[in-house]
């Protein structure tokens, strides 16, 4: 991947940030890793290299949980979440599901398009082998059993149609719990993931679910740490090398790291590369007048 030598970079850190820790002094104690091994963790060994290899291996899920624990300004988005959809299975007492974005990561609110501060109850809804349900020509929902996308002819058309036993199944006599069928709609069967759940409508049509999300996906760029701001990389190296940590048993160096990586997280900066008996404390003004 061209953006490789961006990635390996904080994954360098991480290896320089944990070193440092463990020598107690400056200098590099640890060789770098490549972009080969960084595009295949399988290729470095787990008995040579065993800090090489887990920093590759977890560093995408990693940076995940730090976008989540940030929220930084630069993975925020805004969507319109389309039409709702129905599916089949039970999803307590709210009225509406939709899908999110394909760079969703974590759900910041549901919010009124015209007005971004004003939020509505929801919640984030795991499902299991799910099927879009749609309403058919005879007023009856059907789920879909083959996955496809709709197009307005005989074969991925509205249920019940000549070829409907191969795209959709009858799943209730009841229509209204199916969505409106539609051409031009990639129709899932057996799909999991997670949904929106709400009662309201919160666009400026009325007709959808509009929120604030987390999306992995930054700027249209897919996962460039070169747009990334410098604490923000320190942050995501800090925690990478709190999880090498753990995973070493060290665990006193991990609980220093991950006191870092709060700081680091809400905006309280400190050198990363240092341990906190070898900080250099600075002195004010005041203090030194006391001292006289």
């Amino acid at each position: 991947m061209a953006d490789n030598k961006y990635k390996r970079a904080i994954a360098n850190r991480a290896q320089a940030i944990l070193t440092a820790g463990r020598t107690g002094q400056a200098g590099i104690f640890y060789d770098e890793i490549t972009d080969a091994e960084f595009a295949d963790y399988t290729t470095v060994s787990e008995t040579d290299e065993p800090d090489k290899r887990l920093i590759c291996f977890i560093y995408e899920p990693v940076l995940k949980q730090v976008i989540e624990d940030i929220a930084p300004k630069f993975a925020k988005r805004y969507a319109d979440l389309g039409q709702p959809m129905a599916v089949n299975s039970e999803f307590g007492g709210w009225s509406y599901l939709f899908e999110f974005p394909s760079d969703y990561l974590a759900l910041v609110m549901q919010c009124a398009e015209g007005n971004l501060k004003e939020g509505f109850d929801c919640d984030v809804l795991m499902f299991h082998s799910y099927s879009h349900v749609v309403i058919g020509t005879d007023d009856q929902a059907y789920y879909c059993s083959t996955t496809h996308t709709s197009v307005d002819d005989s074969s991925d058309g509205q249920p019940p149609d000549d070829d409907g036993d191969v795209n959709w199944t009858l799943y209730n006599t009841d229509g209204s719990l199916g969505a409106a069928w539609a051409a031009g709609v990639a129709y899932k069967t057996g799909a999991t993931g997670w949904l929106l759940a709400t009662n309201d409508y919160s666009n400026t049509d009325g007709d959808s679910a509009y929120i604030e999300y987390l999306a992995y996906v930054q700027a249209a760029f897919a996962d460039m740490p070169q747009y990334y701001p410098e604490n923000f990389s320190n942050a995501f190296a800090t925690r990478l090398a709190a999880e090498i940590a753990m995973d070493s048993k060290d665990y006193k160096r991990r609980t220093e790291l991950l006191t870092e990586y709060e700081h680091l997280a809400k905006g309280d900066y400190i050198r990363v590369q240092q341990r906190p008996h070898d900080r250099k404390r600075y002195i004010t003004v005041l203090e030194k007048r006391k001292r006289r």
